[in-house]
């Protein structure tokens, strides 16, 4: 049973380090944490010129209202976060067409009352834009902090609001020039790179189990093998959106589009076939012919990995990628010539090398249709039948919206949260006659998150930035005396804080808060505006954490019991839709693990965000470490029955399905329901009949039911869902 135990495989490193003894202390240090990757210049030099034009212009021209357009340009830029063109031109219109909508509409000056009531309806259903995936979110954020400045800043004719929709039409339409026009217009280029973090994540994957030891426990539990597998599905799921966005309306084309379908279905049966692969090699003996075989079929893994790299090379750089030679059959040959072994050792490597020649079909396949990217010669005639896009997609907006229309939805919370309190921050700000107080306000939409964790960073970052980025300011205008220096000062620095927004939001903030000071003095000529941007953001992100604990708090610990018990469900759909009779088909085998796979990356995010709220000690989350572990470790063994089902012949798996089954079923309501789960049965119900690999693979589903029911078991009080939040168990 190597690896399966109660405890965490070896190898666990909680995400994020080791736990402090206070919540405090981690978000302090995940101010200064950069993610990786690399700044996105090429966002930041279009933010700035989107900006910076319309502001030069209205310098220029010498008229202060045609400032709106740069406004525009900075909130349409902000919106675009990348992927297909469609998708970022209907979200930079959008923007365009709402925001110069909105401030027509509030421009007038309006009595204290309805300001106060105007904000609680339009900033309660922009919270719910969150329904429809996170660029609706941001869009619904920017146009309720847009709602507020324009009720903050109203024109005093019905000329002047019109002049304003006209700039901020202009504006938006300058910045989508910029981003969709001017910059190179490759309608597969989002679709091409979100594929090859496919095939990048199925490398390392490949790369990974190549270079597992052969002594020593198995890796395949570890937190290492955990996020790898969660990143292989994320983006499948990254790329699946993308291809779909983008092929939307080009439904009669067959050229680069197809090419693209084809790598991503293939994609995605490679991520089965590793899957399996990892469970069938962590099963299969190492001792004597065994250890040869073992040790060719990582140098085989090797090699495939080289090949999904070529189709990397491919997809990002337009290389034409040479594929290399290795042999399946070679895993086998030494196994077959040893006498003496076993047959559940010969059995288990001839399912090794019958994965390694179906990733060996695939992987050809792949390198095959990558090498006529470039050139755009048809695809030869083969078996590839269309990738399913998500059906999803097609469901209209008012049934998403139905959906969150009840008071169990974190959408419909967090919307009436954030509506709420920037009613009060609006009444108390402009009650009060603050300067410039829809920064209250707007600190409030901006540092409110669904999640108390996200709440807490937020503020500490927003709050932290503004304070150093209004220093910065206060010197910048003693340092730059003339009105053109000012100018250029808040175009750098707009383009730098954007540039470095995905590393890090604290040096976003602190590069930002200058840049929006430094512009609020511009129009208004008041030189103290730095002092009074960090009491108004002092004041809006305490505003938001009181909000956050007093209306409607969800911690984190009774939201992850009820995320895990869906894994545990679509597990057991999983293993019911493998076991069906007669072996389904492939399109159904992936929407069941495809599900799955989204379960799982839901709970991983829950326990993410545990890990931000959590309290108490760190030991009372090994139990909710263990359940993603090995939840994922069940899919993985189900994934691996699926793979052998095609040439292998077993028996009636019936019983053993009823008996995992009821397993997850009552584990599932163990946790909803805050009670310990009933024990299992004694003995899991034999495979008559079957073959020595069928029966191992069994055997491991059933050692995984063992270990997810301990976890459970061991569940502390305060990772229990609570009772309030109890809801009734789908079937």
């Amino acid at each position: 049973m190597r690896g399966d135990a109660s405890e965490p495989a070896e190898g666990w490193v909680a995400p994020r380090g080791r736990l402090a003894r206070g919540h405090l202390p981690r978000h302090v240090a995940g101010l200064f944490r950069f993610q990786p990757g690399q700044p996105a210049v090429a966002a930041g030099v279009r933010t700035g010129l989107a900006l910076g034009v319309p502001l030069l212009a209205s310098a220029l021209l010498q008229m202060p209202q045609a400032s709106w357009a740069g406004m525009a340009g900075l909130f349409v830029a902000l919106v675009d976060k990348g992927g297909p063109y469609r998708t970022r031109a209907r979200a930079m219109g959008a923007m365009t067409v709402l925001g110069a909508l909105v401030g027509f509409i509030i421009a007038l000056p309006s009595p204290f009352w309805v300001d106060v009531a105007l904000t609680f309806f339009w900033v309660t259903a922009c919270g719910f834009a969150r329904s429809y995936g996170d660029t609706p979110g941001i869009l619904g954020m920017l146009l309720a902090n847009l709602f507020v400045v324009s009720l903050a800043l109203p024109a005093h004719s019905p000329k002047a609001v019109l002049m304003q929709a006209a700039f901020f039409v202009a504006g938006g339409l300058w910045s989508m020039f910029l981003a969709l026009v001017l910059w190179p217009l490759r309608p597969y280029r989002p679709a091409r790179l979100a594929i090859a973090t496919c095939y990048e994540e199925l490398a390392s994957v490949s790369d990974a189990v190549a270079g597992w030891p052969l002594e020593g426990p198995s890796r395949v539990g570890t937190w290492e093998a955990v996020q790898r597998a969660a990143r292989m599905r994320q983006s499948l799921e990254t790329a699946r959106a993308t291809l779909g966005a983008t092929r939307q309306g080009r439904q009669e084309e067959s050229g680069r589009g197809e090419h693209l379908l084809v790598l991503l279905e293939d994609a995605d049966a490679m991520s089965l076939l590793l899957t399996a692969m990892a469970e069938a090699l962590d099963e299969a003996p190492r001792e004597g012919a065994c250890r040869e075989a073992r040790t060719e079929a990582q140098r085989t893994l090797r090699s495939l990995a080289v090949d999904l790299r070529g189709v990397v090379g491919a997809l990002a750089r337009g290389t034409v990628p040479v594929p290399t030679s290795w042999d399946a059959e070679a895993v086998t040959r030494g196994v077959q010539a040893e006498g003496g072994l076993t047959e559940p050792a010969r059995s288990q490597y001839a399912h090794v090398a019958g994965l390694l020649g179906r990733l060996r079909e695939h992987s050809a396949v792949a390198v095959d249709v990558a090498s006529r990217l470039e050139s755009g010669e048809p695809l030869p005639e083969r078996d590839t039948k269309p990738f399913s896009m998500d059906p999803g997609q097609e469901r209209g907006w008012w049934a998403v919206l139905r959906d969150h229309l009840t008071p169990e939805s974190v959408v419909f919370r967090h919307a009436l949260r954030l509506g709420l309190t920037a009613t009060v921050a609006t009444a108390l700000a402009e009650g009060l006659g603050f300067n410039h107080w829809y920064w209250v306000t707007i600190t409030v939409i901006v540092v409110l998150q669904p999640y108390a964790g996200l709440t807490m960073e937020k503020g500490l970052q927003r709050v932290a930035g503004t304070l150093v980025g209004s220093v910065l300011a206060m010197g910048l205008v003693h340092v730059l005396p003339a009105r053109w220096m000012m100018l250029a000062a808040i175009v750098l620095l707009i383009c730098v804080s954007v540039s470095v927004r995905p590393l890090n939001f604290t040096v976003f903030q602190v590069l930002l808060a200058p840049a929006l000071v430094l512009l609020a003095e511009l129009q208004t000529g008041d030189w103290q505006l730095a002092g009074v941007r960090i009491l108004n953001t002092l004041l809006g992100g305490a505003l938001a954490l009181v909000g956050m604990r007093l209306l409607w708090p969800s911690p984190e610990h009774a939201r992850f019991p009820e995320e895990v018990a869906s894994v545990l469900r679509a597990d057991r759909d999983y293993l019911r839709e493998v076991a069906r009779t007669p072996v389904p088909s492939e399109p159904d085998l992936r929407e069941a693990r495809r599900k799955v796979g989204v379960a799982l990356l839901s709970a991983e995010a829950s326990f993410q965000r545990l890990l931000s709220e959590w309290k108490g000690p760190a030991k009372e989350l090994e139990p909710g470490m263990a359940l993603i572990t090995f939840a994922r470790r069940f899919t993985a063994a189900v994934t691996a029955l699926a793979a052998s089902r095609a040439w292998h012949t077993t028996s009636d798996l019936g019983p053993v399905v009823r008996y995992a089954s009821d397993a997850l079923d009552e584990l599932s309501a163990a946790l909803v329901a805050r009670r310990v789960p009933g024990g299992l049965q004694r003995e899991a119900p034999c495979v008559e009949g079957a073959d020595a690999l069928a029966r191992t693979q069994v055997s491991r589903l059933v050692r995984q039911l063992g270990v997810l029911h301990h976890a459970v078991e061991r569940m502390p009080p305060a990772l229990r869902a609570s009772e309030a939040d109890v809801r009734p168990v789908p079937a």
